[in-house]
């Protein structure tokens, strides 16, 4: 029976890591995608060491037992290393090179039925010159609808389109004149932040305080005109795929196996 739990438990951390694996193969043309790495952790285990005289005796391994419960997925965590530079040229594209996340806010309605700004954080720089729904004049913004912000948490707007210039320091100017200042921010540990689709991660929050109040800006440059791309390796992707196979077929087969020998329990029992 140890080894049909064992076997179970780790059938399901196999089958998590395989999604995890199939999430990294979907988003391999993501723009600033951070593939993750499947990590295991061993289940409640016990060591009897009080054994039978005649056990040690026929044992050549060391005093103790050791007895497991099977593996768990532990951790899925994220790759932080940079994607390699795609040139577009294109105005509104930025991309990143070094450490930071672009900051983007999400206008909800909340439980009493207020407007409010969410804050995400993304390393994606496809923007796009977009006109605002609620306010006059134009804004900088994510193909989902999300707003990127300047370095107090406002919307990045202009009142016209015309030539967009920002410099590696985050100075957003429109046609020569200073609109705003765009600062990129740190996050320390992004495991710990949750994922909420659109390559994105909810921004940590401090009480009553928006996102830029209390976090750190990033020591990141900006480079206008260039995407970042996926950091997803497909060759180490497939490679990692074939071992979750074969993982998930050894655990297969130990299920099976233990079931004829439960089956052979019962029949010699029923006799």
């Amino acid at each position: 029976m140890q080894s049909l739990h064992i076997s179970t438990s780790a059938l399901r951390g196999v089958q998590q890591a395989l999604d995890n694996t199939a999430n990294n193969l979907a988003n391999v043309d993501t723009v600033g995608f951070k593939r993750r790495s499947a990590s295991f952790s061993e289940l409640l285990s016990d060591s009897m060491n009080e054994q039978a005289a005649v056990d040690n005796q026929q044992r050549n391994s060391p005093a103790g037992l050791r007895i497991g419960s099977g593996a768990r997925l532990g951790l899925t965590k994220m790759d932080v290393t940079p994607g390699s530079m795609k040139v577009t040229d294109v105005p509104t594209d930025l991309m990143i090179e070094g450490d930071g996340y672009f900051l983007v806010s999400r206008v909800f309605r909340n439980a009493d039925g207020e407007m409010e700004d969410e804050y995400r954080l993304t390393r994606s720089g496809g923007f796009q010159l977009t006109q605002m729904g609620d306010l006059p004049g134009f804004a900088l913004a994510t193909p989902t609808g999300e707003y990127l912000v300047d370095e107090v948490g406002n919307r990045i707007t202009f009142e016209n389109p015309g030539e967009l210039t920002i410099t590696p320091e985050g100075v957003v100017m429109m046609d020569g004149v200073e609109a705003a200042q765009l600062r990129l921010f740190k996050v320390d540990n992004p495991d710990q932040l949750q994922q909420v689709g659109s390559n994105q991660l909810l921004a940590p929050t401090l009480g009553d305080q928006k996102a830029p109040d209390f976090m750190d800006y990033a020591e990141g440059r900006i480079r206008q005109g260039a995407l970042e791309s996926s950091n997803v390796n497909l060759q180490e992707e497939m490679s990692q795929l074939i071992n979750i196979q074969r993982a998930y077929q050894l655990n297969s087969r130990a299920i099976g196996i233990t079931d004829q020998m439960m089956g052979i329990a019962n029949s010699l029992r029923s006799r």
